[in-house]
């Protein structure tokens, strides 16, 4: 039996910082602060992630990072940008186009071009 992903939770040191920017990445709504304002789920109808405050901070970074998938990477990464984020690597392979970026508390993640599939 497979197990169904629930949450992806990221460990960061300012909740509040990193609820607005990965709500507004990922098109999600933040829920109430819980676990004496540590933690907080971020809903969406398909998918939720989460922001937990790490104490002690986190110091050992990209043990995981998230692919966000879209069809206009390069717009994509503007916006993610204009939110806080920071892009540090191109691919530049157009048979794995995708962007590394950092989100503000310097997390990596990706923004990978969806590849097209010719219809069969």
């Amino acid at each position: 039996m497979a197990l169904p992903l629930g949450n992806t939770v990221i460990n960061c040191q300012d909740l509040e910082l990193m609820t607005v920017f990965w709500s507004r990445a990922l098109g999600l709504r933040p829920g109430p602060v819980t676990e004496g304002g540590a933690f907080r789920v971020l809903g969406g109808d398909h998918v939720n992630n989460c922001c937990r405050s790490a104490v002690p901070p986190v110091t050992a970074r990209d043990q995981m990072h998230l692919h966000l998938y879209t069809s206009d990477k390069a717009q994509e990464v503007e916006r993610l940008v204009a939110l806080g984020a920071i892009c540090i690597l191109s691919s530049g392979n157009p048979d794995d186009d995708y962007d590394v970026l950092r989100d503000p508390e310097g997390s990596k993640f990706c923004s990978c071009l969806v590849p097209e599939h010719p219809a069969g």
